[in-house]
């Protein structure tokens, strides 16, 4: 496989946070203030001379405490751009929940049931003798073959051409179904994509025009958006990958590719204040939000650990509401502890698994949990 081709197979834009440290320590007292910004430091610094990783941001807030938002390392390596706490990073994944949001946005508008049949909504959508509802797909419980599990034959058809949505469906909707509509739990970044049309046929709005009407402009969020490749966005990072001795250049993908999976930019204090407001009422009522974090079950009732684009798991006895992302040439995470009030949003313009990592450790210091070494 070409390194292009490696790359691009990155936008398996990861799902959701399940892994915690083994608390190989003793129990810490919570860190807060100046000291866990020291440790925070101390561990981004050591995470760029190791990894190798380009740069971060980091924000850390708890209730309407704003602890920190830095940048650290640099944002174009060629160009000696340094990161900053406003740089711009394709987020990848964490879009879904900007996607799921509208969703909600229209069930209550009345316009959608999350109930309703794919097929209401796309009529020419093969599905094959399953009943596919929008639930389905909110919850990656569809079953619909995820294009980006198709390897180099979807990526040399799509990665690099602005392909319609006609275009992109014909690379996916007559493969058989991976199981029947609630069988299992299978990370989909189909289903999003199917979702974004939706939002478009429902709305009569293309995709990025409704997140601009409805959630970005409504909610302030200016440096968030539709990330565009030949749009100029100031302060937007270069992506980069690991490989040989050092980092490479991350490969090309048209965005129109990840689409309402994954194709959105924004910042740590865009992120911050989304999370705010999406839990507080200001995009969806309580119980849409109460929808959305909540465990999908299986046809068999067991829980998936997911609800609408964001998973729901606990770092020990701490509850966590979480997501990741990646995409060619950088790798995000957002994580909520509903208990402690407690927001940590790490976006790199490096493909690792390095914001999970820093996230936890993050959280395992403020929350007082042993940390390993």
């Amino acid at each position: 496989m070409s390194r292009t081709s490696r790359s691009m197979l990155r936008l398996v834009i990861v799902g959701c946070l399940f892994s915690t440290l083994p608390a190989c320590a003793q129990s810490q007292a919570p860190v807060w203030g100046g000291e866990l910004v020291e440790r925070i430091d101390s561990l981004a610094e050591a995470t760029l001379r190791d990894g190798p990783v380009a740069g971060l941001t980091i924000g850390v807030k708890r209730g309407g405490d704003l602890l920190m938002v830095k940048g650290y390392g640099v944002a174009d390596i060629e160009n000696s751009v340094p990161m900053t706490a406003g740089t711009v990073y394709r987020i990848g994944s964490l879009t879904k929940q900007f996607t799921a949001a509208a969703v909600m946005q229209l069930d209550e508008a009345g316009q959608i049931a999350i109930d309703d049949p794919l097929t209401l909504h796309l009529p020419d959508y093969p599905t094959q003798g399953h009943e596919v509802s929008i639930r389905h797909l909110l919850g990656h419980t569809s079953g619909i073959k995820s294009y980006t599990s198709l390897g180099d034959v979807f990526w040399r058809k799509a990665g690099l051409l602005d392909l319609s949505h006609t275009e992109m469906l014909a690379l996916f909707k007559d493969e058989p179904f991976d199981f029947a509509p609630g069988e299992e739990y299978r990370y989909n970044n189909s289903g999003y994509y199917l979702l974004g049309m939706i939002i478009e046929e429902v709305s009569g709005e293309s995709y990025d025009d409704y997140l601009d009407a409805h959630l970005f402009g409504p909610l302030g969020l200016s440096r968030s958006s539709y990330c565009h490749e030949a749009q100029i966005i100031p302060g937007r990072a270069e992506g980069y990958e690991q490989g040989g001795d050092g980092l490479l250049n991350d490969g090309s993908i048209s965005m129109n590719t990840p689409g309402a999976a994954g194709a959105l930019c924004s910042t740590v204090p865009d992120l911050l204040s989304w999370t705010m407001a999406l839990r507080s009422g200001r995009v969806v009522s309580e119980a849409s939000y109460q929808a959305m974090t909540t465990s999908g079950q299986l046809n068999n009732g067991s829980a998936t650990g997911y609800g609408f684009a964001l998973g729901v798991d606990a770092l020990e006895e701490h509850s966590r509401v979480a997501h990741t992302g990646g995409i060619n040439g950088f790798s995000t995470v957002m994580a909520h502890y509903p208990e402690s009030d407690l927001d940590i949003v790490v976006l790199s313009n490096t493909s690792s698994g390095v914001p999970g990592k820093i996230e936890r450790r993050i959280a395992r210091w403020a929350l007082g949990l042993a940390v390993a070494n």
